[in-house]
């Protein structure tokens, strides 16, 4: 590995490898100076048989990295940025691929904004159709009035995410699929919060970046395409990822606001789940879970052999 890279990629395999083969070739293909960027691929416990596949990776500017269980989305990426000391880490999932130069891009517009501590590209699909880029934080403003509404009101705070972009827009939050941060920053907030399992690591990430007075920005000159899905894309999953997002959201409600809000936004939820269960869109069991608390107990992270 490279003494102390400038700009450390964080690639997570989770039985994934031919995903995570073509994404680690179309950096290595699209990174005009591969002597300052060091890429980390670590893996979550996989299959042997997957794990296996990873093994021609290794290189110069590839580590490999062995989980001994899966921790999770957070939990893995830490566990690779343990692995390098670089001045900007890019936790990337391994369904992405470059389709431009998207290190340079993002690490020279945090080199010329030192203020600004987060960013992201303009993410496609594998047609090349627009994805979601960003996001907001979530509220209870924005669960009842929705986004549309809410920027009459404040433009600036609730940015069109369906609009084409020409020039960088600061922005809450951007898609966990891409995070390209400052290491300073990363390390002054104690990294991702590997409390979180699967979901909502961006949403308390950038929240924590707000609060330290610094800035998260969706740069659309980065193009990024992001497959989904690659790792929790099989149906007998689905039912235990809702409860793990649920998970995760009320864990980020409990730790980013006071009891009474978190109360009410948790009320909110159950009631719309509630009319989805109606219509048959999710089951009444997933109302029931969130309406308990969606205990952690409960958490994929628990769920796994010995």
């Amino acid at each position: 590995m490279l003494q102390r890279p400038k700009t450390a990629v964080i690639i997570l395999n989770y039985n994934s490898a031919a995903h995570t083969l073509r994404c680690v070739d179309s950096i290595l293909k699209h990174t005009a100076d591969l002597s300052d960027t060091a890429l980390v691929v670590v893996d979550n416990a996989s299959a042997k048989p997957d794990q296996a596949q990873l093994t021609a990776l290794a290189s110069d500017h590839v580590t490999l990295v062995h989980a001994e269980k899966n921790l999770g989305f957070a939990g893995g990426m830490m566990l690779g940025a343990d692995a390098v000391d670089a001045e900007y880490y890019f936790f990337l999932n391994n369904d992405c691929e470059f389709r431009n130069d998207v290190v340079a891009v993002l690490s020279s517009f945090l080199d010329q904004h030192p203020q600004s501590a987060l960013c992201s590209g303009y993410m496609l699909d594998s047609d090349g159709k627009p994805r979601s880029s960003f996001n907001y934080f979530p509220s209870l403003w924005l669960m009842l009035l929705g986004s549309g509404l809410l920027r009459l009101f404040s433009p600036s705070r609730y940015p069109d995410r369906r609009k084409p972009y020409a020039q960088p827009v600061p922005v809450d939050v951007v898609t966990g699929a891409a995070m390209f941060t400052r290491g300073t920053v990363l390390k002054q907030l104690g990294g991702l919060d590997t409390g979180f399992f699967l979901y909502c690591e961006e949403e308390d990430y950038a929240l924590r970046i707000k609060q330290a007075g610094c800035k998260t920005w969706f740069v659309p000159q980065a193009h990024i395409m992001h497959i989904g899905g690659a790792s929790s894309g099989d149906a007998l999953l689905r039912p235990a990822l809702q409860r793990e997002f649920y998970i995760s959201m009320l864990r980020y409600l409990r730790l980013h606001h006071n009891l009474v809000y978190a109360t009410a936004f948790r009320l909110f939820i159950v009631l719309k789940l509630l009319r989805r269960a109606i219509t048959g869109k999710v089951p009444f069991s997933l109302a029931v879970f969130v309406f308990k608390g969606a205990p952690g107990k409960e958490s994929l992270r628990y769920k796994q052999p010995n």
